[in-house]
């Protein structure tokens, strides 16, 4: 079984199915989960070895500010590193 890293993000709940399909779209890199759809709230679970490409897709988003998110520190708490877009 693989290792992952689980990061969790909070998203407008009217972009989190964009989000997916773009993560999702390059595969294997991680897969994406919707933790509480209520609070928007994503979990994005990564494979060993692949956090650099994750970033590097992450802040490719950013740059593109089509999708606005923030990373907090677990599914339920705002405190914590963030990465805040838009």
């Amino acid at each position: 079984m693989t290792r992952c890293l689980k990061r969790f993000f909070r998203i407008p709940p009217r972009h989190i199915a964009h989000f997916q399909f773009l993560i999702e779209g390059y595969d294997g890199i991680a897969t994406v989960s919707t933790v509480d759809s209520h609070g928007a709230v994503v979990m994005l679970c990564i494979p060993d070895g692949l956090e650099g490409f994750v970033d590097d897709v992450l802040q490719a988003l950013a740059r593109e500010q089509s999708i606005p998110f923030t990373e907090i520190s677990d599914g339920g708490n705002d405190s914590g590193r963030r990465h805040e877009t838009g």
